[in-house]
């Protein structure tokens, strides 16, 4: 009985995600369409993660013993803050993927030699720029990434400062700042090598871009595991 509502969540979950990708794809079967919008691409990517972190998280009720978990307020805000950083963060990952962006700034750490450009709001209406513009996409982007490390940061040094008693907690703790810096890395080498790409080619490029996504993932997957330690005990997963 304690398992029927996960898994029921786990089954609507798993059917919004086909019906979403099912609408993905629709979109790139009208006329002479050979793509998918990129807005529809994102949609499907981020209920996608809301898919892999609630089937991880009941993972994590399954396989981690209740002893190994400890109440931290502080570093639970914290890990809040870098969830709700990446959220946004991944569906513009998606946004850059779905545009083709990398190729309209190839350039890194200025953005076509701007700090901050000066087109970021060329379009109109206003919020357009921000599903479409390459070039606003490329800012928010690199400056979310930019703030998800600075906080990752913080609460890997906080970790460190707090008295902590789980063995998990203190054996992974660095896990997230590591991946943070891989996942910014990878993200830099991406867009130096967009200049390299070879149409209907898979290169350098490409790889470097799906271990971009990948470490994404894995990023995700690492902050649900250091909620899922530091939250109360006796907790049901997230609904």
């Amino acid at each position: 009985a304690e398992m029927q509502n996960p898994l029921l969540i786990l089954f609507l979950l798993g059917a919004l995600q086909g019906a979403i990708g099912w609408i993905m794809v629709a979109s790139g079967l009208t006329g002479d369409a050979i793509y998918v919008k990129p807005t529809k691409l994102a949609l499907h990517f981020i209920s996608a993660m809301v898919l892999v972190a609630y089937t991880y998280w009941f993972y994590l009720k399954l396989t981690v013993k209740e002893q190994e978990r400890f109440r931290s307020k502080t570093l639970v805000r914290w890990v809040w803050v870098l969830l709700l950083l990446l959220t946004p963060q991944l569906i513009y990952g998606a946004l850059m993927a779905g545009h083709k962006a990398a190729t309209a700034a190839p350039t890194w750490p200025t953005i076509n030699g701007d700090i901050v450009p000066g087109n970021l709001l060329r379009e109109t209406p206003l919020l357009l720029n921000f599903i479409e513009n390459k070039i606003t996409i490329h800012f928010v982007h690199r400056s979310l990434a930019f703030l998800l490390f600075i906080s990752t940061l913080i609460f890997t040094i906080k970790s460190f400062k707090l008295p902590a008693k789980g063995r998990l907690f203190i054996k992974n703790r660095l896990i997230p700042l590591a991946l943070v810096c891989l996942q910014a890395l990878l993200g830099i080498l991406s867009v130096r090598m967009s200049t390299g790409i070879v149409p209907n080619v898979w290169g350098s490029f490409e790889w470097m871009a799906q271990l971009h996504q990948i470490v994404g993932m894995m990023l995700l997957l690492g902050f649900i595991y250091q909620l899922y330690l530091l939250s109360p005990r006796k907790t049901t997963a997230p609904v």
